[in-house]
């Protein structure tokens, strides 16, 4: 009997697959063979799937506790105060008794009769309440540097479409809507519920958000009370070109060696946003760019 010999054409044994198909959350960095722990192709670290939800879960926590810690620190000791702006819907808004009606809600610091620092001893925060001119410009100038805008009503529910068109075209911060209904004769409930729906019908057709904007109706002075928690907690969130800019509106203005052309000024107020450089230059609405003397911080 002759036993069979393999020739050179026999198949060799196959080795065995040690789990290529399985995924490589399934797999430690330290039990895959042939993969060091480093970076990957786009420059992120291999991690197994329990280790990239923990930091994900890391980087959410402190994100949150960034946003809350701001939002707490807005309008509080050693922080910049709420910048607020009293725009009016249109020209014949009067702001004078809104003005006078804040001015009772805490400390006033006056600085001119549209523009002062009002300190809030019950919700101990301070606002910078500023009302500016006529000016369409000078008015969208105000408005880049707001932190809330609120938008003055009167019983007409009319707004110039003309600054309607320029603020969504810039760009809006948080805005509420104040209805100023003070009048010696009282609304009935019946007909103030009627002129809700009309206000929120019209707020709707100018394409006005009303999912984080808060409408108040001053129907009496009392109700300023309500209007000025309002005006401190409102839900914040900060234009894209603000946030890589230093800005402030000026509290005071002087103007030093004075020369037959050149002079210096002294501008004074809240810097927000990022910082600025002295090496860089700043500018002024309504007049160009300027270099930079120094700046002194307050003690």
């Amino acid at each position: 009997m002759v036993s069979h010999k393999a020739g050179p054409l026999k198949q060799t044994k196959k080795a065995h697959k040690h789990g290529k198909h399985r995924s490589k959350g399934s797999l430690s960095v330290k039990g895959k063979a042939g993969i060091l722990p480093g970076k990957g192709k786009c420059g992120v670290n291999n991690l197994n799937k329990k280790d990239r939800k923990n930091r994900d879960k890391q980087l959410k926590k402190v994100k949150l506790n960034c946003s809350a810690a701001e939002k707490r620190g807005l309008g509080g000791p050693g922080h910049s105060p709420i910048c607020v702006v009293l725009l009016p819907a249109h020209s014949g808004v009067d702001l004078s008794q809104t003005l006078q009606l804040l001015r009772t809600q805490g400390e006033v610091h006056s600085l001119t009769d549209n523009s002062f620092y009002l300190f809030s001893t019950k919700l101990k925060k301070r606002l910078q309440v500023v009302c500016p001119g006529e000016g369409i410009f000078d008015q969208l100038d105000t408005v880049k540097c707001a932190d809330l805008v609120v938008l003055v009503w009167d019983s007409s529910f009319i707004i110039d479409p003309l600054l309607r068109t320029c603020l969504f075209a810039q760009g809006l911060p948080p805005v509420q809507h104040m209805v100023m209904q003070l009048s010696e004769q009282r609304v009935s409930d019946k007909e103030f519920s009627v002129q809700k729906k009309q206000f929120t019908d019209i707020l709707q057709k100018n394409n006005f958000s009303l999912n984080n904007a808060k409408v108040q109706y001053m129907r009496e002075a009392s109700d300023f009370d309500n209007a000025l928690w309002g005006l401190v907690n409102f839900k914040q969130h900060t234009l894209g070109f603000l946030r890589e800019r230093g800005y402030l509106i000026s509290s005071s203005v002087e103007l030093q060696d004075t020369g037959p052309e050149t002079g210096t000024l002294v501008v004074r107020g809240y810097l927000r946003g990022q910082g600025l450089d002295p090496n860089q230059l700043l500018h002024i609405p309504g007049h160009g760019h300027f270099r930079v003397h120094k700046i002194v911080t307050s003690p």
